[in-house]
């Protein structure tokens, strides 16, 4: 089953072919076919539609958890706690690591928060690659794309609209552009439950704080 943190890890794999690949041609952007960037690993959270999973009532406020990426000091809040999941990405030579957290919030919904250590890349084009790049590996359909500024950073953020085995799902996304880091906000879950996937998109991209 795809997970949240599959979502996320997926976007930003998209995003960092975008980064490196634009760097390696002096500045101008690509995005690797959706082949390119899928890719496995081993992830524990929720589906964002499929069977039943148990999960901590998004409501109860007292369960969300403070999140810290330790070596960046980036925190979310997370609506449970989340381990922290190691991951690499290499593109043209250069290999950036990559420090997932992700949990599952109620019954089909979860929410995911990464950190890709991007050193000194010029990540411009990295949000908007994340984002076309989770589209097209899903098939989705990005309807809402539009860049805005988080902690005085570049950042973009979208609603993308997919298929998972016939259940119409939809997929809340912000990439942040900080200094020397990517940050993903991901919330997932069923479209007939759009409103909660909302509510936990907002709670989740309300509690960054990136110092």
């Amino acid at each position: 089953m795809r997970t949240a943190r599959r979502f996320v890890h997926t976007a930003t794999t998209a995003g960092l072919t975008a980064v490196l690949t634009g760097a390696a041609m002096g500045g101008a952007t690509a995005v690797s076919t959706p082949q390119d960037f899928a890719r496995s690993s081993s992830l524990r959270i929720a589906a964002t539609a499929g069977g039943p999973v148990a999960g901590p009532p998004r409501g109860v406020a007292a369960q969300w958890v403070d999140t810290t990426d330790a070596p960046s000091g980036i925190t979310v809040k997370l609506p449970g706690r989340a381990k922290v999941e190691h991951d690499s990405v290499t593109r043209s030579g250069r290999t950036l690591q990559i420090r997932e957290y992700g949990v599952s919030a109620g019954t089909n919904e979860a929410a995911a928060f990464q950190v890709t250590d991007t050193h000194g890349a010029d990540l411009k084009a990295a949000p908007e690659g994340a984002i076309q790049g989770l589209a097209a590996h899903y098939s989705g359909t990005v309807s809402r794309n539009q860049p805005l500024e988080v902690s005085g950073y570049a950042a973009r953020e979208s609603r993308i609209t997919f298929d998972r085995h016939g259940v119409p799902s939809v997929l809340l996304v912000r990439y942040v552009a900080a200094d020397d880091h990517l940050v993903g906000l991901v919330a997932s879950g069923p479209a007939t439950d759009e409103k909660g996937v909302k509510q936990l998109y907002q709670q989740l991209t309300g509690s960054l704080r990136i110092p």
